[in-house]
């Protein structure tokens, strides 16, 4: 094969593979991050603030919601009441990423319904739902992470949907340079195994060569250098500093908890108010990790403080 060819080939072989994972990439990988990313806010939230999100997003269903505030305080097992058709239903919301709806959560619910008369019920959680509770929802609606997001994605603020979509976006092009990459590896390689596999009597001079002397030879193996510099061992990922960075920020005095609620911003809940907001001991975990010192803070104040929350950053790069 010419040289103008085998370059044309790998041309095209690249055009080709670069052009379906860019397809592929932008039309299904980047809804799914967008997606993920906003159930990991979903899951960040206050049970109280999801549960709101949640009944809001339901008003567009046809269900009104009634002053469910005595309810409310009871925490995650709260029966939530809402009016469709004139009839009574009820909303129970299971917070939580790695929430999992089981059949037992499902009969619970539905035992909850028919002791209250009421038409039916709903389920709603960022998590997911058991194969099995869906086969036996037993007259409950259920709605995962997945099915959730689109309907609560509009009721949040345009500052959050943009952060989302532009932490989508990010990872996405770093697919689509890598993708490239490797779409312009396998058009070369292709090209040169197309190449080597012409017939012999396709070159310059090969009609006149004796046909009995004629032969494609072997094309040899070589092997690539050996690097004799020892492996290091491979650095600890940044979803496992993250999860060190919750489990360490938590264990400090005065925190209730801390999680991601997107990939730059770290929510911090404050159990007491003692005026200290604890800035200095939570830059210190930050600060050993490279890739997460200029993450912003959300300080959270404990639950009927008038202290407002705090929006800071420990390094600004």
């Amino acid at each position: 094969m010419p040289p103008g060819s085998t370059l044309f080939t790998a041309l095209l072989i690249t055009a080709a593979i670069g052009a379906v994972l860019t397809v592929l990439l932008l039309r299904v990988r980047r809804p799914r991050l967008e997606t993920e990313a906003g159930i990991r806010t979903l899951a960040a939230m206050r049970w109280r603030e999801f549960s709101n999100l949640v009944i809001e997003a339901l008003h567009a269903q046809g269900y009104e919601s009634e002053p469910v505030e005595e309810s409310a305080e009871r925490g995650q097992q709260a029966d939530l009441v809402l009016r469709r058709g004139g009839e009574n239903w009820l909303l129970s919301c299971k917070q939580g990423a790695h929430y999992r709806v089981t059949p037992e959560v499902v009969a619970e619910v539905a035992d909850a319904v028919r002791f209250n008369g009421a038409a039916g019920g709903v389920i709603a959680t960022p998590g997911t739902i058991d194969p099995k509770a869906r086969a036996a929802k037993l007259g409950i609606e259920l709605i995962d992470g997945a099915t959730l997001w689109p309907l609560v994605r509009p009721l949040l603020s345009e500052g959050v949907r943009e952060e989302l979509a532009n932490e989508a976006r990010q990872q996405t092009s770093r697919g689509l340079v890598a993708g490239w990459v490797l779409a312009l590896a396998m058009g070369l390689v292709g090209a040169w195994l197309l190449r080597d596999g012409a017939p012999a009597d396709a070159t310059p001079g090969a009609a006149s060569a004796p046909a009995a002397t004629t032969s494609t030879p072997a094309t040899p193996t070589v092997s690539p250098p050996v690097d004799p510099t020892p492996v290091a061992p491979a650095p600890i990922g940044e979803d496992e500093q993250r999860a060190e960075v919750i489990r360490t920020i938590g264990d400090l005095p005065g925190i209730d908890k801390a999680v991601w609620s997107t990939r730059s911003t770290l929510l911090v809940y404050l159990d007491s108010d003692d005026g200290s907001d604890r800035l200095r001991e939570i830059c210190a975990v930050l600060e050993r990790y490279e890739t997460l010192r200029a993450s912003r803070l959300q300080l959270q104040p404990p639950a009927g403080s008038e202290r407002a929350v705090r929006f800071l950053q420990c390094r600004v790069f």
